[in-house]
């Protein structure tokens, strides 16, 4: 059984591209990165280190003080479909690798430029949040 603590605020996505939610002012969104940087530090020094699989703003939960909630329902199926199987299974596998602590820092990096620009991941032309970034700087 997996137990996580209440977050009221729904996501970081919601609050970032949803209308009707309440969009998030600095201080919040500050606090938000923060909680997220202290999670992923938590979770990468961990013995073993557990990496966050698939880090975006929908998988951010927000309580009622905006604190980060980082979640990730994807780690353990996934983790427990990885430990059944052998070592041979492993390289066959259907399963994407579990990821890896560089990955979380990239994925940090987009949700940052989330975050400060207020655009989706993939915007409407399905055009990457990073290449409409690069043609800015």
């Amino acid at each position: 059984m997996i137990v996580f603590e209440y977050a009221p605020n729904g996501t970081l996505f919601e609050h970032l591209h949803v209308e009707e939610a309440d969009h998030l002012d600095w201080p919040a969104r500050m606090r938000t990165v923060m909680g997220t940087m202290y999670c992923l530090q938590y979770m990468h020094e961990l013995n073993p280190s557990v990496p966050h699989c698939n880090l975006n703003s929908k998988s951010i939960y927000l309580t009622d003080d905006y604190a980060a909630k980082i979640t990730e329902i994807d780690f353990w199926s996934e983790l427990t479909a990885k430990s059944k199987s052998s070592s041979d299974d492993l390289e066959n596998s259907v399963l994407p690798p579990l990821a890896d602590p560089e990955t979380n820092v990239y994925s940090l990096g987009i949700l940052l430029i989330e975050i400060i620009s207020g655009k989706s991941p993939y915007s409407e032309e399905k055009q990457s949040l990073l290449n409409w970034i690069q043609r800015r700087i």
